[in-house]
């Protein structure tokens, strides 16, 4: 289904207003169907995650932020981690794709567990502890008894301050030996359901005029890749791997033009970073 970006903006605009966030799913789920399991491969994001933590040595406990409705990730996962502290910022788990998605995954790969998943408490089966609402500036953690975060196309939708604030904490509760394993979507979410546009449309906008389509419950950042580079940075963090990808071929010439004295990684639409603490 192709959705004009200018209208399913009108619509986020409408949900923010009325506070609508279950109408949001709702859309997500029966319409746009972005929400929806029929069928299941295995992403290429999972194993990225799991080799680095193998890598590194960090299967022990970790902490993923902005973990979603399905927590697929996070059954895939268990098989070779033993403790997840998995949390959202509002409740966003569905229960029901949860048990689907173990059902679809179960029958490609060897899971944990067998158990069907119908509450919170059957999760504990799989190693995994989901909280929301939680803060992830104030985990209440205690010092360095995380091994690992991952974090899965999440980051792009968090302001600077928050990201900020939460990487401070993220150096706080983080071994000495632990790892970061980041993957962040640098594209405009609306070309998603509208093909007419590219994937970096939103930066031909200035900050007030993006501002008119840019809602609360649909937010974007649009932080470059050299941004997040800095932002970890000041938090204490060094990237000691890295994957760009740059989608687009054709850069427009305004946006050449505009971002002619920064970094090339402006046009990248996603990466995956991998951060150690200093």
């Amino acid at each position: 289904m192709n959705i004009p970006w200018k209208f399913k903006s009108t619509v986020f605009s409408a949900i923010d207003l009325l506070s609508a966030d279950r109408a949001l799913y709702f859309l997500q789920k029966n319409v746009t169907k972005r929400s929806r399991i029929k069928q299941l491969n295995i992403d290429n994001n999972w194993n990225l995650h799991l080799s680095m933590l193998k890598k590194y040595g960090a299967t022990d406990v970790i902490f993923e932020f902005g973990a979603g409705k399905s927590l697929v990730q996070n059954l895939f996962l268990s098989k070779e981690v033993r403790k997840q502290f998995v949390v959202d910022l509002n409740l966003m788990i569905d229960i029901d794709l949860v048990e689907t998605a173990r059902t679809l995954l179960s029958t490609q790969v060897q899971l944990r567990s067998k158990k069907i998943i119908r509450s919170l408490i059957d999760l504990e089966e799989y190693g995994i502890e989901y909280r929301a609402p939680f803060d992830s500036a104030e985990t209440g953690f205690t010092n360095e008894s995380i091994d690992a975060c991952i974090s899965t196309n999440t980051l792009e939708h968090i302001r600077v301050d928050g990201i900020k604030e939460i990487f401070k904490e993220l150096h706080r509760t983080l071994k000495s030996s632990g790892v970061v394993s980041a993957v962040i979507d640098y594209s405009d979410h609306y070309a998603y359901t509208d093909k007419s546009i590219s994937l970096l449309n939103y930066l031909n906008f200035s900050d007030i005029e993006w501002g008119k389509y840019n809602h609360a419950c649909h937010f974007q950042n649009r932080l470059r890749h050299y941004d997040y580079l800095k932002i970890f940075d000041d938090c204490g963090f060094k990237l000691v791997e890295e994957s760009i990808t740059y989608g687009e071929e054709d850069l427009p010439p305004n946006l050449i033009d505009k971002f002619r004295n920064m970094p090339n990684s402006w046009s990248a639409t996603s990466a995956h970073m991998v951060l150690v603490k200093k």
